[in-house]
């Protein structure tokens, strides 16, 4: 059987605890909390973050590996990150891979400050690149951005059918921390 003390003292540390969590709730609404991203430098403030303009010029290539292939074009993939990793850390803003899938589709998520950026990167992985090409084909190029830095890619990105998409008007993002 429960005796009236327990029941009694059961209801107060409960009564106890969310009073507390009501309190440190409440606090926190005034004070700015730092959030970290488990495995990331990145810090962000929760209070007003700082919008700017956004004018990354974004790279979405997909590629289809070749039939036997897997193996060798994802041996590979680790050797762009490490080139972006060493070369580019004040031009790109993400790098990374996604996939391969099922299908054996791989897509490549990259985002740069400006074209010239982007160029860069074409040049410090190109060998690679070169290789990769051997293993895998691009079967969708998407190139992203403002409309000025577009037009300065066509060339670069004419022998790989990539398709332009200029930034709407008023895109922002947060800025860089």
């Amino acid at each position: 059987t429960i005796s009236y003390t327990q029941t009694t003292s059961s209801m107060i540390m409960k009564l106890s605890l969310i009073f507390h969590a009501t309190i440190l709730a409440t606090a926190s609404a005034f004070v700015p909390i730092k959030h970290v991203t488990t495995g990331s430098v990145l810090q962000k403030m929760s209070s007003n973050p700082s919008w700017e303009d956004d004018e990354v010029v974004t790279l979405v290539p997909k590629f289809k590996i070749k039939e036997g292939m897997k193996e060798q074009y994802s041996a590979l993939l680790p050797k762009f990150v490490e080139l972006v990793k060493a070369n580019e850390v004040d031009s790109c803003v993400h790098y990374g891979f996604v996939g391969p899938t099922e299908d054996g589709l791989v897509i490549c998520r990259e985002g740069y400050s400006s074209a010239e950026g982007l160029i860069k990167h074409l040049d410090n992985v190109g060998d690679v690149l070169n290789e990769a090409l051997q293993y895998a084909d691009i079967v969708d190029l998407m190139c992203q951005g403002p409309a000025e830095e577009l037009e300065k890619m066509k060339e670069p990105l004419k022998d790989f059918g990539a398709t332009f998409y200029p930034l709407a008007a008023g895109a922002v993002r947060t800025e860089k921390n």
